[in-house]
Parts: structure tokens; C-alpha cells; sequence
């Protein structure tokens, strides 16, 4: 049985990963379910995803933390609260940012 590994993406979109000639999505926030959630996870082959890895290793998706890996559930919420306030800077914005007012409707 092929290993796995539980690779976890903070953006928004997703992410589309290839590697000899294979094509991966990773999962978005905007796929979750969860209201609310700080990343998505995408169950990928452990081979697949180590090579390419090794190619990325220095993309700033892998060192910024927006893209990560665990190998089980509970460690991907330990590294997802490790890397809580790394931002990526495709978060959503707060109401009332950068002077955007509401309307007031009576």
C-alpha cells in the first residue's frame, strides 16, 4: 500500500502541484467546510509529494509555511498552530479596513 503524506495549504485557491508528468490540487481554504478554517488538507502520495518537495524546497510557498506537511491529523494541527501568524497575504480583509464603512441602513 502506498504511503501518504497530509499536505496542508493556506491559500485561498488551492494550489496545483506537477512532477513528471503528475498533477496534484491541493485543497483551499475556499474548498473547506469549515467557516472560519486557516488551512485545508489534501491527502497526496509521499513519493510524489518528497520529489517534489526537493525540486520547491526553496519556493516561498514551502519556507513562508503557506504550504505544509504532517504525517497524521494531530500533527497537522500542531503545525497549523505553529504557524498560526505566518500570513500569506491572501487573507481576507476585516470590516473597516482601509477606511471601508458599512452602511448604515435605518
Amino acid at each position: 500500500m502506498p504511503s501518504k503524506v497530509i499536505v496542508c495549504c493556506k491559500l485561498p485557491t488551492g494550489l496545483r502541484i506537477e512532477k513528471g508528468g503528475v498533477e496534484v490540487t491541493l485543497n483551499g481554504l475556499n474548498s473547506s467546510r469549515i467557516i472560519g478554517a486557516d488551512h485545508a488538507r489534501t491527502e497526496v502520495d509521499a513519493d510524489f509529494w518528497n520529489a517534489w518537495k526537493e525540486e520547491w524546497k526553496d519556493s516561498p510557498l514551502l519556507v513562508s509555511g503557506a504550504v505544509f506537511e504532517a504525517k497524521t491529523q494531530d500533527e497537522a494541527d500542531k503545525k497549523a498552530r505553529e504557524l498560526e501568524g505566518e500570513k500569506t497575504g491572501l487573507e481576507p480583509m476585516p470590516q473597516g479596513a482601509m477606511g471601508v464603512k458599512t452602511i448604515d441602513r435605518d
